[in-house]
């Protein structure tokens, strides 16, 4: 097994997988130097990777290998959020058309079902490909008849043409050349031939096996696809799956860097937000011994929040604990701030129903938002234009982050809503869900659960809703412990 670590968690991850006994491969140089690793040119068989939003990471990779690389990262860094694919990626499998109209088909795969986007006839067994992440949440998977094989530092693709494809980390024209030379030698008869980013390190004797390799495998399996029974996998393909990582995760993983060399507080979330220019700044002072970790920490945080608070806006980025998906919910003004604190005023154009209320939403009506980065909550009072209070929404989450221009946290689906005729928790059954599905632990359910039930009883004693502020609930949040 060996593992290539890319992204703002390259440093604390690697240390991590070497504390485990797993061979890091193709490093950065910064990486090697940072550990004193030897340059090691083999491909690697696992890539752990920044998300496109940077809350966490992808590990895709040879399967049982990546299982590994999954389960090690997910043991140390606690409180990670986990989502991963329920079938292999491009993995192929025999299925059977159940259902086929307007241009697409449900196949059948044995445990599970999947879309086609071509009608084929119903009853018809076919090969068909996973051609992205199966996610927890999802109840089909996405298929499709173009088959890929993977080889070291190849992938052949079936149904596609007869093409060459160049990931986008093979930008070298000359090296272009040479492996469209390469791809001419070999007869691979009607697949495509995709150049893998290992390509850019491989000799050229070693990427010529490989092809031919490769391609002897992928017949292979083409043709025991044709004896296999429904639901028979005939190719494992990748595994896939994402960590995500909110504050509480990040801070122990800004504790690994710091072992390290000299790291911040808020390391990871901040440069997860963007902030990158301020963290290289400070520990770049922190590195010639000026001043502590503690206090430099605290005037970074400071300084990020002073900066936001000259913003006109500030966005909203609300991740989903059940799909990962990012929403962004209308802007706010920073109205107030006091140390951890902020209070943010957000004005609604559009009619509609608050979520959870059922109160009637108008164009001018407000929310004064309120949170604490260090609360794992978000508070929303809404109003009416004049003023007129219509009810109280706690959102339960991973403490905010933030940058000078968003927050973000992830959602844990469970909420408190309150208007002055009821109070009750809502949403419970979707937490419950994420934990079966294995996104979050029984543990984390049960904390915020206790949360959720804590702040309902607080909340039905609260004598005047639209005066309750974050500083109440901290109370509340400090007496659970």
């Amino acid at each position: 097994m060996r593992v290539r670590v890319r992204g703002i968690y390259s440093t604390a991850i690697t240390k991590i997988l070497l504390e485990e006994g797993l061979e890091v491969s193709h490093s950065s140089k910064k990486i090697r130097e940072r550990f004193n690793l030897p340059e090691n040119r083999e491909p690697p068989t696992v890539t752990v990777k920044d998300t496109e939003q940077k809350h966490g990471v992808v590990i895709v990779g040879e399967y049982e290998h990546g299982k590994k690389v999954h389960e090690v990262l997910k043991k140390r860094v606690e409180r990670a959020f986990s989502w991963t694919s329920k079938l292999p990626l491009h993995a192929i499998i025999k299925g059977k058309v159940v259902k086929a109209e307007k241009g697409k088909s449900v196949v059948d795969l044995g445990e599970y079902k999947g879309i086609l986007d071509e009608e084929v006839k119903e009853g018809s067994e076919i090969l068909v490909d996973v051609s992205r992440p199966f996610l927890p949440h999802e109840d089909y998977a996405k298929l499709s008849t173009n088959y890929t094989i993977y080889g070291k530092f190849v992938a052949l693709i079936k149904g596609a043409g007869k093409k060459v494809i160049f990931s986008k980390h093979i930008a070298n024209r000359s090296l272009k050349s040479d492996l469209l030379r390469l791809s001419a030698l070999a007869d691979v008869r009607d697949w495509s031939v995709k150049w893998r980013s290992s390509a850019a390190i491989g000799e050229f004797s070693e990427m010529i096996k490989d092809l031919k390799e490769t391609y002897e495998k992928a017949e292979e399996i083409v043709e025991k696809g044709e004896e296999a029974e429904v639901g028979e996998i005939v190719y494992e393909g990748e595994f896939f799956s994402i960590l995500c990582f909110g504050r509480e995760a990040k801070k122990r993983l800004d504790d690994t860097r710091a072992s390290v060399l000299p790291t911040i507080e808020g390391h990871h979330s901040l440069k997860s937000m963007n902030e990158s220019e301020v963290v290289d700044l400070a520990e770049h002072i922190l590195s010639h011994g000026i001043g502590d970790r503690e206090r430099i920490s605290k005037a970074v945080e400071s300084y990020v929040a002073s900066l936001m608070r000259e913003q006109s806006l500030v966005s909203i980025e609300h991740v989903s604990l059940l799909s990962g998906e990012v929403k962004r919910l209308t802007p706010g003004k920073v109205v107030e701030a006091n140390e951890d604190s902020f209070r943010m005023r957000r004005v609604f154009r559009s009619r509609g129903i608050y979520d959870g209320l059922n109160v009637e939403k108008n164009p001018g009506d407000y929310d004064l938002m309120e949170f604490s980065t260090k609360l794992p909550l978000v508070l929303h009072k809404y109003f009416g234009r004049e003023g007129e209070f219509k009810g109280v929404y706690v959102n339960l989450n991973t403490p905010p982050e933030i940058s000078r221009n968003a927050i973000r946290y992830v959602d844990v689906e469970i909420d408190v809503v309150a208007t002055n005729e009821k109070v009750e928790v809502i949403d419970r059954e979707s937490l419950e869900r994420c934990c079966e599905l294995g996104i979050i632990s029984e543990d984390m359910k049960a904390s915020y659960v206790s949360i959720a039930e804590s702040l309902k009883d607080f909340l039905i004693n609260f004598e005047n809703l639209a005066e309750i502020t974050i500083e109440d609930m901290k109370k509340v949040v400090k007496a659970q412990g």
